[in-house]
């Protein structure tokens, strides 16, 4: 594999935020796949890292250290999927570990056998095949973390390319997620489907309900935002999420994300924290989807 595409790529400069974990932007070209790259430096204080539930999915290559989910090893390199719950993974000692975070609607486009899977970790060498050997050694003989996240994003750019059939999984996807959003009055039909025909058809694709997925996706785009504004009121932003009122909102907030929304926004004030993958999340909050939802009303 040739590395000349490095700094076109993702050059060192790109990367911000020094620190511990650091967001990465994505190529431009990309962006319609991927949402951020990530740079993973945890010393050995911080012992967990914990993700709230999520549409998008990971792809993570370790360079150092252990982790570990519900007591079993994540492999070095792996998908993570999508979640409908929050996930603690325990850390074994430094960890070092590089990853992009996908688009909601490119895991499966890219993937096929990703397709309605939610809470899995998978081994990438198994997910792709053969061809995965040679970007994980690309990845451990890059020079730096930008070099190793370039290796990554030229991975996924290869797969993407025409005459790949990723594109138009990818626009399939979107047609789910734009009819599940769609608020037209003739809800029972859905690309021509019966209302039971839509639903069955996207949690084969999601492995979720459609609501499901507007009601975690409201979750990650509500998180973001709480996070990129701290301290603005909160009866405003359950409103601008599309909630009923604010007990609405932190009722699925501790749901789905483990914790109250003041001790994420602060856990995340700290350079050392395990909700670090919430400060990836609002720095990649402008692209990330949040289909319409419209509020829950009281029953």
């Amino acid at each position: 594999m040739s590395h000349g595409w490095l700094v076109q790529c993702v050059g060192r400069d790109r990367v911000q935020n020094p620190g511990m974990q650091r967001f990465v932007p994505v190529p431009s070209d990309l962006q319609p796949w991927l949402m951020a790259g990530v740079v993973v430096d945890a010393p050995a204080e911080l012992v967990q890292s914990q993700f709230p539930a999520m549409v998008s999915s990971m792809l993570v290559v370790r360079l150092a250290g252990q982790v570990c989910c519900q007591g079993a090893l994540v492999p070095p390199a792996a998908w993570i999927s999508a979640s409908t719950t929050a996930t603690v993974y325990e850390h074994g000692g430094p960890v070092k570990a590089v990853g992009l975070v996908l688009q909601p609607e490119a895991a499966a486009a890219l993937f096929a056998s990703a397709r309605g899977l939610v809470n899995t970790l998978r081994p990438l060498a198994e997910l792709v095949g053969p061809g995965w050997t040679e970007v994980e050694h690309g990845v451990h003989a890059a020079p730096d973390d930008g070099a190793r996240i370039a290796v990554l994003c030229q991975f996924v750019r290869q797969l993407v390319a025409p005459p790949s059939p990723c594109e138009a999984r990818r626009q399939q996807a979107l047609a789910l997620l734009h009819a599940a959003s769609d608020d037209a009055t003739d809800a029972d039909q859905r690309l021509g489907l019966s209302q039971r025909q839509f639903e069955r058809r996207f949690v084969a694709h999601w492995g979720m309900a459609p609501k499901q997925f507007q009601v975690i996706a409201r979750l990650n785009s509500t998180l973001g935002n709480a996070l990129a504004a701290p301290g603005g009121p909160v009866v405003d932003l359950a409103a601008d999420q599309g909630y009923y009122d604010q007990s609405h909102m932190a009722r699925d907030v501790r749901r789905l994300a483990g914790h109250p929304l003041q001790a994420l926004v602060q856990g995340t004030r700290s350079p050392l924290t395990a909700h670090w993958p919430l400060q990836i999340g609002a720095q990649a909050l402008p692209n990330q989807p949040a289909p319409p939802l419209e509020p829950t009303r009281k029953r």
